[in-house]
Order: structure tokens, then C-alpha cells, then sequence
């Protein structure tokens, strides 16, 4: 295997490759540059549910990408979410870090988030077809129609990176809107050492803790009511606590 496909079977799809607005794809970013062009796949599909039939937001849904080729063995995608402005929209989160992963692109597109697929995530369990699961929590605000780019790979398994067909597809979701008085309670949160506790009056929220640099360190969830937040791991130094409504930086 030569060092270019090692490095990117390891640590996912480069950033930036879904073929989003401004971006380029999986076929285009040096690594499966020499098949078709990208296409759509009924096969390769996009599922996200939830527990109930709307999405609200603060809600958490269940995001599933299947894929479908015969005698192929390893697939590959990559997967972010954007509102109409071009801005990620949501949070994602990881449920299976064996096969799948979070990244960021730091040079383009910094306030994207991709989801896409370890080292061990390309493997199928069975020839001809692979799933991926993960989560993502719907924004606490209302913010207008949210769009999926999805680019996902069929890999010929050649131990290279060439003779791979890659495939395109997005879908774009409405959330109900809610009353805006539920939308303007606030997270509200205090340090005591080396925990938060972070009191949650509305919806279910996601929380994110960045570095001083704006890398995202991990995610949180607040519960509807009072979460405690454990940080004792983090190094010492400057962070920044982020959640839907407020931004909240803290020292280590």
C-alpha cells in the first residue's frame, strides 16, 4: 500500500470533499481522480430518523448511510451538514469511533464539520454492502431548511487509489419551527473546579469545547435541566464552551 492511501484510509476523507457549495469531491481532491465522473447511485442512500415523525429543534436524529455495489469490499464518505448560508448546521456525534470520525478543514470552509470514515470503517462486514451510524442534534434555533452532502466511495480494493468510482447526493430537510419563546431560553452555566454545571431550561443542546485555536476538543449533551460537565482530562490552558445560545470561555 503506498504512503498516500495508508495516510488517507487512516485518517478519513480529506476535508472539504462533498461536493457542497465551494467544494470539490472525493474525485477531484488527488486521491480517486482518474474514474467517471461522479454520480448519483439509488444504492448509496441517506436515512436520518428520529423518535418522533418531525424534527424539532434540539432534537437528536439517528443518521444511517447504506451503501450498495456488487463485489466491492471497501467503501468510503464523507458527509456534512450546511444551512442556506453555506454555515454547518447541527452538531454530529460519534457513536462508533471504531468506523467513523469527526474532522475539520483548517485552511478552507474552518466552520464546517465532516463526518467520514476511519481506517477500520472502509471494510465491509459483507461483500457488496456497508452502513455507517452516527448522530446529529438538530440546532436549538430555528435557522431555515438544513442541506446533507453526501459523497461516498466504491473502491476497487487494488491497494491504491485509482480505478474507485465516487458518488454524490444531497437531500435537504425542514425543522419545525417552534414558539420563540421557548427559542430564547438560554444555557446557563458556572465552573466549580474542574466540572460545569450547565442548566438546560429548553430544548435538548449539544455542547462543544474548542481550544484556543478554534479546534473542537469533544462534544457534550445538556439534558433538559442541570448536567454536569466533567473537564479534569483537558490540559491545562484556555477553552472556549460553546452551545446553540452562548459562548463561554474557561480556564483549565
Amino acid at each position: 500500500m503506498n504512503a498516500d492511501l495508508a495516510g488517507i484510509i487512516s485518517f478519513g476523507a480529506p476535508p472539504s470533499s462533498t461536493g457542497a457549495p465551494g467544494e470539490i469531491t472525493c474525485a477531484e481532491s488527488g486521491c480517486h481522480d482518474d474514474g467517471p465522473k461522479p454520480m448519483k447511485n439509488s444504492s448509496h442512500s441517506l436515512l436520518i430518523s428520529s423518535r418522533s415523525n418531525v424534527l424539532q429543534p434540539g432534537d437528536t436524529a439517528q443518521i444511517t448511510i447504506r451503501v450498495a455495489e456488487s463485489n466491492i469490499r471497501r467503501f468510503g464518505f464523507q458527509l456534512t451538514a450546511l444551512d442556506a448560508h453555506g454555515k454547518s448546521a447541527g452538531t454530529f456525534l460519534i457513536t462508533d469511533t471504531d468506523k467513523t470520525q469527526l474532522l475539520q478543514n483548517h485552511i478552507a470552509f474552518a466552520d464546517r464539520e465532516y463526518v467520514t470514515y476511519t481506517k477500520n470503517g472502509t471494510l465491509s462486514l459483507n461483500t457488496g454492502n456497508h452502513e455507517w451510524k452516527f448522530e446529529w442534534v438538530v440546532p436549538q434555533k430555528h435557522i431555515g431548511p438544513i442541506s446533507f452532502y453526501l459523497a461516498t466511495v466504491s473502491a476497487n480494493d487494488d491497494n491504491r487509489d485509482k480505478g474507485d468510482k465516487v458518488y454524490l447526493m444531497d437531500t435537504t430537510i425542514q425543522v419545525q419551527q417552534t414558539t420563540g419563546i421557548v427559542e430564547e431560553q438560554l444555557v446557563k452555566c458556572k465552573q466549580f473546579g474542574e466540572t460545569f454545571i450547565v442548566n438546560n431550561p429548553g430544548f435538548r443542546t449539544a455542547l462543544n469545547i474548542f481550544s484556543i485555536d478554534g479546534s473542537k476538543i469533544e462534544s457534550h449533551i445538556a439534558e433538559n435541566g442541570e448536567s454536569v460537565i466533567d473537564i479534569h482530562h483537558l490540559s491545562k490552558g484556555l477553552y472556549m464552551l460553546q452551545s446553540e445560545t452562548i459562548y463561554h470561555p474557561f480556564i483549565r
